[in-house]
């Protein structure tokens, strides 16, 4: 496949292979599987989709190579990106990893936070996401380091919000909700409340003021909730109730969930209804919940640590997958690239279709934001935002998609391919 010329804006992309999910119903099928589009921009916006015909000279053939729109990363951490080198735990599991972060902030400076955090933007960028969404610890009364000086960052082509993490504990009282809630709604523009709950600071009182604060402030919501393996978790059992029985005037996501896998299945249903009934989304978090839900010092995990996705799917929960932690003492490894964590969940979730049906896992932004009237990506008018895997196919893509093409309102940005591999025979 020849590459595009980077110096000029492109008038569009030929024969490019879709997934089934994006393109419009009733699209025509070829051996089982839709046909190749033609995707014409103009201006930076995608002008026209169309089923492919015979070769346009004016457009970029790219051969029936794979694509998707606009990656999204719907739950990083980039205040603690990039501190594995420096602060390890000492023990495995979820409040180890918390301990060690905790004595890793003595060396948060301003510079400090700024070169981290635009260099896990930079990577996201590069791989394609055009929607990153960061968690950022708050623990005091008024905005830490960290929320301030990530506001702070150029981001171009990605879109960045930031979600106070807040513990439970600190929304106890009601006036002290108010102020932090105030202090994110007064932010701007994409700033939302979070909170982390869990059975170590389980607190209804403090739930409701949480819910509260939020609605008084128009504020969006983004939960850490349950990030255990224990069955008698409070969070989400709670939260639906909640949902069932009062108006919140804001989108819910709810992170982790991990605790809704280890009750009856019953219960896991009736949850999961409410969550549906109230399109709460959920944002399963693969590769850091497996390294640190049952972990023991030399014993291999029994439990995979994992929300119940295909439940949630099948309920009509919006479901999305995210990296969380990148390089720190929650997920030594990670990485800002969402094939990768889509490739963890193929494994570890047993997901089936992954390129046409569950590629939006990575791709939907409207379950992140709980826009009813969003636009469907690589509608006429929107955004050109695409990403192109050279050499892949669709039934064995995420694997082997490292290769990639991006193109940022119509223009090749970024390129990564992969010179044909040198013979092993001398």
């Amino acid at each position: 496949m020849n590459i595009a010329n980077p110096a000029s804006p492109l008038k569009g992309i030929a024969n490019v292979r879709l997934p089934a999910w994006l393109l419009p119903q009733g699209w025509p099928q070829l051996a089982g599987e839709p046909v190749t589009a033609d995707v014409r921009f103009n201006a930076g916006k995608i002008s026209s989709l169309t089923p492919s015909q015979p070769p346009q000279g004016d457009l970029w053939d790219v051969h029936g190579a794979l694509a998707l729109p606009g990656l999204i990363e719907p739950h990083a951490h980039l205040d603690k990106t990039f501190t594995i080198g420096r602060s390890r735990p000492s023990r495995p599991g979820l409040l180890a990893a918390i301990e060690t972060l905790h004595q890793d902030r003595r060396h948060w400076t301003a510079q400090d936070l700024h070169q981290r955090a635009k260099q896990g933007l930079a990577w996201a960028a590069a791989n394609g996401v055009t929607h990153l969404r960061t968690h950022i610890d708050w623990f005091d009364p008024t905005p830490p380091a960290a929320w301030l000086e990530l506001a702070k960052i150029a981001s171009p082509g990605v879109t960045l919000e930031r979600v106070a993490l807040v513990p439970l504990g600190f929304f106890a009282d009601a006036v002290a909700a108010d102020s932090i809630a105030r202090a994110v709604a007064q932010s701007g523009e994409r700033c939302l409340l979070g909170g982390f709950i869990h059975s170590s600071n389980w607190d209804p009182a403090a739930m409701t003021n949480l819910l509260r604060s939020a609605s008084h402030w128009h504020l969006d919501l983004d939960l850490h909730i349950d990030e255990e393996l224990t069955a008698t978790a409070n969070g989400l059992v709670w939260l639906a109730h909640y949902l069932s029985e009062n108006d919140f005037s804001g989108h819910i996501c709810c992170s982790h969930g991990c605790a809704l896998a280890c009750g009856s299945e019953q219960q896991a249903q009736e949850v999961l209804a409410m969550l549906a009934a109230r399109r709460v989304t959920l944002i399963a978090l693969p590769m850091t919940n497996l390294l640190l839900q049952d972990a023991v010092v030399g014993r291999t995990p029994r439990r995979r640590g994992i929300t119940l996705v295909k439940e949630a799917q099948a309920a009509g929960v919006p479901v999305l997958l995210g990296c969380d932690n990148v390089q720190d003492a929650f997920c030594p490894a990670g990485s800002y690239d969402p094939l990768d964590t889509l490739s963890c969940g193929l494994f570890s979730l047993q997901l089936e279709d992954v390129f046409d049906r569950q590629s939006q896992l990575i791709c939907n932004v409207a379950a992140l934001s709980g826009a009813a009237n969003a636009a469907v990506p690589l509608a006429v008018n929107s955004a050109a935002n695409l990403v192109i895997f050279p050499g892949s196919d669709s039934v064995t893509w995420p694997l082997n998609s490292a290769a990639r093409l991006v193109i940022r309102h119509g223009k090749l940005i970024y390129q990564r391919t992969w010179n044909q591999e040198l013979s092993h025979e001398s």
